[in-house]
């Protein structure tokens, strides 16, 4: 059993930039990657990320959003977008995202919680806290601070931050 993101798209008047996948381009701000189509509906396009060597080999994958995107996408986590272009399963798309949402994202999922433990902490430590005291101040914390990705995740499904901004055909010899 896998599990899907239902996600819808939002159009972009950007759309052709030119820019390279896997990039955050300095021209729009926007983050691109290909996917590759894994299913095909009236209504919808199942895509699933495409493995590069490329992106293995590369120094700046650590801090690359691209790299953290097609690495989200595995078997088990795929994306489902509104079919808005013509495509055939083992085509190719590529799929947006502005970089202000990435990092909005990332700040509500690495950055939210860690302020959150660590401002628990210290008050724990101003007041002299015994080390069970500052766990149980520590967990309400950490739950309060997942609530902004939670209702995030919530209004993404309704109005995506990705959308597709153009079909790819296939490499030869796949699809």
């Amino acid at each position: 059993m896998h599990h899907s993101r239902r996600m819808s798209q939002v159009p972009h008047p950007e759309a052709e930039t030119g820019a390279t996948c896997g990039t955050l381009s300095p021209q729009d701000g926007v983050l691109r990657q290909r996917l590759r189509v894994a299913d095909v509906t009236d209504r919808e396009i199942l895509l699933a990320g495409v493995r590069t060597t490329g992106c293995s080999g590369c120094a700046a994958r650590t801090g690359c959003g691209a790299a953290a995107l097609a690495d989200a996408l595995d078997a088990d986590n795929r994306i489902r977008l509104p079919r808005s272009v013509p495509v055939a399963v083992g085509d190719e798309v590529v799929v947006a995202m502005h970089g202000r949402a990435f990092l909005g994202a990332a700040a509500r999922a690495y950055l939210l919680p860690s302020c959150a433990l660590a401002g628990a902490a210290a008050i724990a430590v101003v007041f002299n806290l015994p080390d069970a005291a500052t766990a149980a101040l520590c967990l309400p914390a950490l739950a309060l601070s997942l609530l902004p990705l939670h209702l995030a995740d919530r209004r993404e499904r309704s109005n995506s931050a990705l959308w597709i901004e153009k079909a790819v055909d296939a490499p030869d010899g796949q699809g």
